[in-house]
C-alpha cells in the first residue's frame, strides 16, 4: 500500500489534526533518513509504517482517555518500556501534546544508539518526553498510571522487567500477537492480576493481536 494511502487510513481511523500528520511525516522522514545508521526497525515494515507502527501505536490513545477518566487526574504518568524506535511512546507524545493533554512521558531503551535517535526526535519534532538509556529493571523511584510495552517480551518475563514500575493505580498496556491466550496462563503460574482484552482492529492488523490492559499486578 502507498505511504499516502496509508496515511489517509490513519487520518481517517483516528481523527487527528493537520499538524499532527505533519509531525509524524517528519517522524517518518527521521526514521527512514537514520535506519541504516541505527537498526531502527525491521526492513520487512519500512513500507507499512504508518499502518504496522504508527497506528499501532496511536490506537492506544482511545483507551488512555478512558483511564484518564477513571483515574479522574488531569495529568499522566506514562511510561513506555522498550520503545526502541519509539513506538508507542514518541507517536503517543505527538498525539497528547496536539489534543492539549497534560503529560509526563518516560521513554526506557536499553540500546544507546536508539536513545541517540530518540534525542534527535525529540527535538525535531520539539517534543518533551524523558529519555532513560537503561533497562527498566534497574530503574527506581519511577512509576507511571500508564505503562506501555510493545514486543519486548512474553508475558511473564514481561512483568518481572515492569513490576519496579507499576504502583497500586498502574494499567499495563500490552501489545500481544496472536499467542496472548497462551502468554496469560503461563504468566498465571508466578502472577496474579485483573485483565481486560481490546482486540486490534482489522484494519491495522489482521493478525489477531490485542492490546492486554492488567491491572492490580502482584507476585504470588
Amino acid at each position: 500500500m502507498e505511504i499516502n494511502d496509508q496515511i489517509q487510513i490513519f487520518r481517517n481511523i483516528f481523527n487527528v489534526p493537520r499538524e499532527t500528520i505533519e509531525k509524524l511525516e517528519r517522524y517518518h522522514e527521521l526514521i527512514v533518513s537514520n535506519q541504516k545508521k541505527f537498526n531502527l526497525i525491521g526492513k520487512g515494515t519500512l513500507e507499512s509504517i504508518w499502518i504496522r507502527h504508527f497506528g499501532d501505536s496511536a490506537k492506544l490513545l482511545k483507551r488512555v482517555l478512558y483511564y484518564r477518566k477513571k483515574f479522574k487526574t488531569e495529568h499522566l504518568e506514562i511510561i513506555d518500556v522498550g520503545t526502541g524506535a519509539g513506538f508507542p511512546g514518541v507517536v503517543f507524545s505527538v498525539l497528547v501534546n496536539d489534543l492539549k493533554i497534560k503529560s509526563d512521558i518516560s521513554l526506557i531503551e536499553s540500546n544507546r544508539k536508539k536513545c541517540n535517535f530518540l534525542e534527535l526526535v525529540k527535538i525535531e519534532l520539539g517534543q518533551s518526553f524523558k529519555i532513560f538509556n537503561s533497562r527498566a529493571e534497574e530503574i527506581r523511584n519511577i512509576t507511571g498510571n500508564i505503562i506501555f510495552s510493545r514486543a519486548v517480551a512474553p508475558l511473564g518475563r514481561l512483568f518481572n522487567i515492569l513490576v519496579n514500575l507499576v504502583n497500586k493505580e498502574s494499567v499495563l498496556l500490552l501489545h500481544k500477537g496472536k499467542n496472548w491466550q497462551k502468554e496469560i496462563a503461563e504468566s498465571k503460574k508466578g502472577w496474579q492480576f485483573d485483565y481486560n482484552i481490546v482486540k486490534n482492529d482489522i484494519v491495522l492488523d489482521r493478525s489477531g493481536g490485542v492490546t492486554i490492559e492488567v491491572m492490580n499486578l502482584l507476585r504470588k
